[in-house]
């Protein structure tokens, strides 16, 4: 069995983990909106508690595709990686379409929705919408080879500038917005004029994650960095908890990977696990599996999800009142179903494609 690097696949563990929980508390936060009950209560924190799951799995991408001690053949990267994800984009899209709008309307009783189908492809729409990402890891991959060219050791002055312009007219912009969204004239309305965002976007994460690999950091700020990540999801979890009621969207500015509390918690644990685990490696067979089978997990686990929170054990039929068991209920069993399966379809050479077992 190949060695590999503990924290690779500890972060990677750990970020599926936290996507497949969030989205079983999403569920919770989403239906049950009541800020003074329990279930927003319970719900609202251990939704926050997993947001540094899919800015890891970036940061991820970023450590690996940029490190130049890996070689990188430009032809087959596209061929092979590229070109995989965008077929399997096209793949999943139409299957989520038809399972949200054809299939899982008639198990609840109900009649499918054309429009919800054509809606679904074209613009996501529904509850737990998570090929987003794969959305955004197309773009991502796309310039992944140009960013090789210049993301060098040599060049860490210039790349760290470039993270620090991002936090400041990206993240920390967006999260500002809150503060003076009510006004006539927002920080958002006077930076988006310089449409910064072409030069920003998820790229940020890519370049945190290979500078945080390639220059690890001393002590003291890593337990600085440790800190604010810690902060920050403390700091979402409460302004949500109790800002809900007066700003609707508050969690778009608090928990969404552009926003700086997501940004500082996810650097903060990646930052954590990277120097728990050090340079060790593994050659566990549980650990490998579980990191390999991550994409498979985090594509598969929501027709699972709609499965269990919809039709075998819906909240309000299944213990009430009980909001923290039942996430936690509804979380192991979401995941453990989900690997199952993923593990099942890699044993069989023409189903494993689709959830990218690599």
């Amino acid at each position: 069995m190949k060695t590999r690097y503990l924290k690779y696949d500890i972060i990677r563990i750990t970020a599926i983990l936290m996507v497949v929980l969030l989205h079983c508390a999403a569920y919770i936060v989403i239906f049950y909106p009541d800020t003074s009950k329990a279930e927003f209560i319970i719900g609202n924190i251990m939704n926050g508690i997993p947001r540094a799951g899919t800015p890891m799995f970036l940061m991820l991408s970023g450590a690996l595709l940029l490190d130049e001690s890996r070689s990188f053949d430009v032809k087959k990267f596209y061929k092979k990686s590229f070109l995989a994800i965008v077929a399997l984009l096209a793949f999943w899209l139409l299957l989520y379409a038809h399972w949200r709008a054809l299939i899982l309307p008639v198990l609840q009783g109900g009649q499918t929705d054309k429009k919800l189908f054509y809606n679904y492809l074209l613009k996501l729409e529904g509850l737990y919408p998570h090929l987003w990402y794969l959305f955004m890891l197309i773009g991502a991959y796309a310039v992944i080879p140009v960013l090789r060219l210049f993301v060098k050791r040599e060049n860490k002055a210039y790349i760290l500038g470039m993270i620090i312009f991002s936090v400041v007219v990206q993240f920390g912009v967006t999260t500002a917005g809150i503060l003076t969204r009510k006004a006539d004239f927002t920080i958002s309305d006077f930076v988006t004029k310089f449409h910064v965002e072409y030069a920003t976007g998820y790229i940020p994460y890519l370049l945190i994650g290979w500078y945080l690999t390639a220059f690890p950091l001393k002590k003291k700020a890593q337990v600085i960095l440790e800190i604010l990540g810690f902060a920050a999801v403390l700091w979402i979890i409460l302004n949500v908890q109790f800002a809900i009621d007066s700003v609707d969207d508050i969690r778009d500015y608090l928990v969404e990977m552009p926003t700086l509390p997501a940004m500082l918690y996810g650097v903060g644990l990646f930052v954590f696990i990277s120097n728990l685990a050090g340079d060790k490696t593994t050659k566990s067979r549980v650990v490998n599996t579980l990191s390999k089978a991550s994409f498979g997990i985090y594509i598969i686990h929501v027709i699972f999800l709609d499965i269990f929170s919809n039709l075998i054990m819906p909240y309000d039929k299944f213990d009430a009142g009980n909001p923290f068991f039942y996430i936690l209920l509804l979380f192991g069993l979401t995941f453990g179903v989900s690997a199952a399966v993923v593990l099942l379809f890699s044993k069989i050479p023409g189903l494993r494609r689709i959830i990218y077992y690599h």
